[in-house]
């Protein structure tokens, strides 16, 4: 089994009418201006935000662009250390020029072009790449890849990630190039979207939500 399939496979189990497994909730006193989220639930109105702020970017002017983007990483994000340059940069830069950084500030930069054209970019962060990694082991893949494993805000979820990162050495997984694991995990979540009918984010957003699913099973089955 592939990575590719294993997401399939895993995805087909989980996604539901109104995935409610996604239980990031957004502050309605912080949202942009002309940002209306709907009823229903975490997943249905963080999509919304998505489209609504890609929609918005889309005929934005620079300093509109750059208030947009600052919003999504720090306020939605709950990522504050970036200096002004930064988000700047993120907000301005062209895709392939940020994806160059490689992991440098990717959980930040990838939430930035996440809204600029969330078709085709997905946010990569620590729980992101702490569960493509246990889905490897839980699915059995072959030729399996180790993903960068980030360093976050979560206690457990850094010390799952050392502990993956140890099992992948001991059994020779193969690592991923610096320069280019963004643009292969975009690959895959596409590939799999296609064949499920959703959006790349949709898949993200599923990694993220069983990150602590994910790290159990890998954990009992290692």
């Amino acid at each position: 089994m592939t990575l590719q399939e294993a997401l399939v496979t895993y995805s087909r189990v989980n996604l539901t009418e109104t995935n409610d497994w996604y239980q990031w909730s957004i502050n309605p006193k912080l949202l942009p201006t002309g940002v209306i989220l709907p009823e229903g639930s975490y997943y249905l109105q963080n999509v919304a935000l998505k489209q609504q702020l890609s929609a918005l970017y889309s005929s934005a002017n620079t300093q509109v662009k750059i208030e947009i983007t600052k919003y999504y990483i720090s306020k939605w994000g709950g990522i504050k250390r970036n200096s002004e340059e930064k988000i700047r940069s993120y907000a301005l830069d062209a895709p392939a020029l940020l994806i160059t950084k490689g992991t440098q500030g990717i959980p930040s930069w990838s939430k930035a072009l996440c809204i600029r054209c969330p078709k085709d970019y997905a946010i990569y962060d620590a729980r992101v790449a702490l569960s493509l990694n246990c889905l490897q082991i839980v699915e059995e893949v072959y030729h399996p890849i180790l993903f960068p494993l980030l360093t976050g805000q979560n206690k457990r979820i850094n010390e799952g990630s050392r502990i993956v990162r140890q099992y992948a050495t001991q059994h020779g997984w193969q690592l991923v190039q610096e320069q280019s694991f963004y643009q292969k995990y975009n690959k895959i979540l596409s590939a799999a979207a296609n064949l499920l009918v959703v959006n790349i984010y949709t898949l993200e957003m599923l990694l993220f939500a069983k990150t602590p699913e994910l790290l159990h099973r890998a954990l009992s089955e290692r």
